[in-house]
């Protein structure tokens, strides 16, 4: 007993995979075996709600080029689906969904705040609070085990098992990232969601075709980190005129504000100290954030 209890320390201790980073990509099958439904979640670009950073989550539909395998095209536009931050320090990612239009996907209410994930839990511990998990029935869900996953979708990291479900540090649970976990049968016909791919960067080898990329891949800010002077490209005058770009403090204080009238602009850094700030980028009802690191 004293052994088991000092393996899932051991783990716990272990270096913390974060799950948001831009470009990462979801791939989750909803299937009858009969008529299936896949779709893409896409992580690219930050904004701000109440002066807390939020990393956008879009979606779009897939279906195979060829066949039932991969590689997917797309066969919608991305929708903005919903926001996500993650608390590193306490392992625990909250979400927030926007898009009414999937209800069903998961047990997070729109437009409030919930935990989604929660990566500090060790054997034994019960799920309460998290809004993926669908507490029919007044079942409770433990975590039976913790252990390490080596080479999961090409990601080494640890595991959850929670009942019949796992949940996967950095990546999201094996019924997808917003959908609900041990969610019943809701049709006359058995059906199933599942995480069936995940890429951990652009490069996603399950997906043809673009179709629409978010407008946050037209905006280059660089170097990043940055010492006296940051370069703005934006890449089509025609989407980003009238366009204004603001520099805050990473508590959402502004620093500075001007409205460019080139694509190319160099904002002076070195009056400011080291540390975070946040570029945001606004038009018309578009606006983006990004992290910009002061050294």
């Amino acid at each position: 007993m004293l052994s088991l209890f000092s393996a899932a320390k051991t783990m716990g201790a272990q270096a913390y995979h974060p799950m948001l980073q831009d470009s990462v990509r979801w791939i989750v099958i909803r299937s009858d075996w009969n008529n299936p439904d896949r779709w893409e979640y896409y992580s690219l670009g930050d904004t701000m709600v109440d002066n807390i950073l939020y990393k956008k989550i879009y979606h779009r539909f897939l279906e195979p080029e060829y066949g039932i395998l991969p590689p997917y095209e797309p066969v919608s536009p991305y929708v903005l689906f919903g926001l996500m931050r993650e608390d590193t320090l306490a392992r625990q990612v909250y979400g927030m969904p926007l898009d009414i239009e999937y209800p069903s996907y998961s047990e997070c209410p729109p437009g409030s705040e919930s935990l989604m994930y929660d990566f500090s839990l060790n054997v034994g511990d019960t799920l309460f609070n998290s809004c993926i998990v669908n507490m029919y029935d007044f079942i409770s869900y433990v975590v039976n085990s913790i252990s390490n996953c080596n080479a999961l979708y090409g990601v080494t990291t640890r595991c959850f098992e929670i009942g019949d479900g796992m949940l996967y540090e950095g990546i999201g649970s094996n019924y997808g990232l917003w959908e609900a976990m041990f969610d019943p049968v809701k049709t006359s016909s058995d059906w199933y969601t599942s995480l069936e791919y995940y890429c951990p960067d652009a490069d996603c080898p399950y997906i043809v075709g673009e179709h629409e990329i978010p407008i946050e891949s037209k905006v280059k800010s660089f170097p990043n980190p940055v010492h006296n002077k940051l370069t703005i490209e934006l890449s089509s005058a025609d989407l980003y005129k009238p366009v204004q770009i603001e520099l805050l403090s990473i508590r959402g204080d502004l620093l500075d504000s001007f409205w460019p009238k080139t694509n190319t602009i160099r904002l002076p850094f070195s009056g400011y100290k080291p540390g975070i700030y946040l570029l945001r980028i606004s038009s018309g009802k578009t606006q983006m954030v990004y992290k910009i690191v002061k050294v």
